[in-house]
């Protein structure tokens, strides 16, 4: 009976796939973050959580299991043994992220950003920005404040529904708002912020996506006018 796979073979031989996961583990290690295929990046985790736990240790031995792996140790290494050892010394593991992105363009192969965690500067992670982006989208849908209706989804449990499965939709719908309220919470504590504060930023994201929507409207006028008037087109300016 054929045993369980130990990793993933990523369609590739061995010394392709270990040269590509060293390489990928260096430069997550060297920035911090890195957008790559769903596989290669849940492969991505177990290597990286391995090289800051040899980081933590700290010895010799361990300083040499690092080196022997990853690429550009001079840079990499201190990275290991002194930045994230001190943010993670009381974290016992869990060290990175992954967030699922889409697919890509092409192959449409499954992407996803990891990131190590930044526990010092929460709101600087990917995850923060992609919450602050939901809420924003929201509020210029509904066109009012968004974070406090966001973190108490209301349930109107009088209301007469035409059948049993739109009963059952409006259930499934309120567990999404519940489980979308519930990373607010998550990520308002690990940012320390209260819900005014993430009100503030969510209202600047949204100005300044309202100043992008104007920037995008000026430029399909402005190729309008030069598409009328194509020799000397009229400043808009």
């Amino acid at each position: 009976m054929h045993g369980a796979s130990a990793h993933r073979k990523l369609n590739m031989n061995s010394a392709v796939r270990r040269l590509v996961l060293r390489n990928l583990t260096t430069d997550l290690i060297k920035y911090g973050r890195l957008e790559t295929t769903v596989p290669r990046a849940k492969e991505l985790r177990r290597l990286v959580d391995k090289m800051i736990t040899l980081g933590k240790r700290g010895t010799v031995h361990d300083r040499h299991q690092i080196e022997a792996y990853l690429f550009q140790a001079k840079t990499v290494v201190p990275l290991l043994m002194d930045t994230y050892a001190k943010r993670f010394a009381t974290r016992p593991g869990g060290f990175t992220r992954v967030i699922p992105i889409g697919y890509r363009k092409g192959d449409h192969a499954p992407m996803a950003v990891i990131e190590i965690l930044n526990t010092d500067k929460p709101e600087a992670e990917v995850s923060f920005s992609y919450l602050v982006r939901s809420l924003a989208s929201m509020q210029l849908n509904e066109e009012t404040k968004i974070v406090n209706s966001a973190l108490a989804p209301a349930f109107d449990i009088k209301a007469v529904y035409p059948s049993k499965r739109a009963f059952k939709q409006a259930l499934d719908e309120q567990a999404i708002k519940e489980r979308f309220a519930m990373k607010i919470r998550k990520a308002m504590t690990n940012a320390k912020l209260s819900a005014e504060q993430l009100q503030e930023i969510v209202d600047k994201d949204v100005e300044h996506t309202k100043e992008l929507y104007e920037k995008e409207d000026a430029k399909k006028i402005n190729a309008y006018v030069k598409e009328i008037w194509p020799e000397n087109a009229p400043s808009l300016r």
